[in-house]
């Protein structure tokens, strides 16, 4: 098959820029679009010229950057370029994201090929309207003109899971279109366990230092389990605006000996180090999509403890890998983490669950569904 993935954002702008990018080897996408070409296809990535490396790179894979129009929203970007680039030339197009200018240029594609019509699949991670200014937008896209207008070109939707699913029904698109979730993936070359060298049992949570990733609530719950007596540390891995209020917090709770902010950005090696040796993982977010931290931990057999507000807690509850919690919910959250450390036999049976879980966010397996899924519709 000649696949066409559309993926034109490589990394999360901040601020409406896109930070300097020294490569997209490590890309999640790139990653993936890699595996599916070496199970024998052929695979063309696009993605918008804002997020070129700043040096040219052979990924050992066709990487077409497009002219990108209104340079001043690098969160969707504007690629008119792509419709000749799609045209007559692919069996699949995979979007990502219904909501975005790539999946209309990509119905244009299909509507002007005469020769050779892509079909069209949306993968869909967005499971809520997003906020602030782009609701209104996001609400006139997904109700009107995608149920309306594109759906009659769009072959099929691949969730990334449950709420995104959820998310489409709601919009009006129809069950029948919509097939079964498949998540993206990691790297297991780049995360899998490694012998720990850690000297104390730590916490680790990687999240920017903003309200909606929860720290307050994890602070507040590390201080319930401290007064539990668990003798422990926390790590926050990251990095943001709320670094002063969240440092002014563990000295007026008194843990400040035990939580270390780790504000330096860390390559995935040192990622691998960090869940390896950490006894649990814990993402108290109140709102997130499906989280690659969560993904990266379990695949270096760390189990996880979620909030229910991040989508990929129903993936955890249904396979495995860890515990929920109640999103904004300290006591229940220490609960959990003094369950966990208190129980005989939990940890090693957390860890073996981890392990196991960690098999369906795997990079290769992850290829293998989403080409299993393109090959019935020839």
């Amino acid at each position: 098959m000649k696949i066409a993935v559309v993926n034109l954002i490589t990394r999360t702008p901040t601020k409406h820029k896109v930070p300097p990018i020294d490569s997209n080897k490590d890309a999640m996408i790139v990653k993936l679009a890699l595996e599916m070409q070496a199970l024998g296809h052929e695979v063309v990535l696009y993605v918008s010229d804002l997020y070129k490396p700043i040096n040219n790179e052979d990924l050992d894979l066709e990487v077409v950057y497009l002219k990108t129009y209104f340079r001043g929203l690098p969160e969707l970007p504007f690629v008119p370029s792509l419709i000749g680039q799609l045209r007559n030339k692919y069996d699949i197009i995979l979007t990502s994201e219904a909501f975005q200018w790539a999946t209309i240029f990509a119905v244009l594609a299909h509507l002007t090929s005469w020769q050779l019509k892509p079909k069209i699949f949306v993968w869909q991670e967005l499971s809520v309207h997003q906020r602030t200014l782009r609701e209104l937008p996001s609400k006139f896209f997904h109700q009107l003109l995608l149920r309306f207008i594109l759906d009659w070109m769009i072959f099929r939707y691949i969730p990334r899971g449950i709420r995104a699913k959820h998310f489409l029904i709601q919009q009006g698109i129809k069950d029948r279109k919509i097939i079964s979730c498949i998540p993206h993936g990691i790297d297991p070359h780049v995360f899998f366990p490694q012998a720990s060298n850690a000297t104390r049992k730590y916490i680790l949570s990687p999240a920017r230092l903003v309200e909606d990733k929860g720290i307050d609530v994890l602070l507040r719950a590390f201080r319930n389990i401290h007064d539990e007596g668990l003798d422990i540390d926390l790590i926050i891995q990251g990095d943001g605006p709320d670094r002063e209020v969240y440092e002014r917090m563990t000295k007026e709770m008194e843990i400040n000996k035990f939580v270390f902010f780790n504000r330096t950005r860390v390559n995935h090696e040192g990622m691998r180090k960090l869940y390896s040796e950490a006894a649990i993982t814990v993402v108290a977010s109140r709102q997130d999509f499906m989280l690659f931290s969560i993904m990266e931990s379990l695949a270096c057999e760390t189990p996880v403890i979620v909030s229910d507000a991040v989508d990929i807690s129903e993936e955890i509850s249904e396979h495995g890998g860890g515990v929920i919690f109640p999103c904004d919910d300290h006591l229940i959250l220490a609960k959990r983490l003094i369950d966990f450390f208190r129980a005989d036999g939990a940890l090693a049976v957390f860890k073996e669950r981890a392990i196991q879980a960690a098999e369906r966010y795997k990079n290769n397996n992850i290829a293998v569904e989403l080409i299993n899924e393109f090959l019935k519709t020839e």
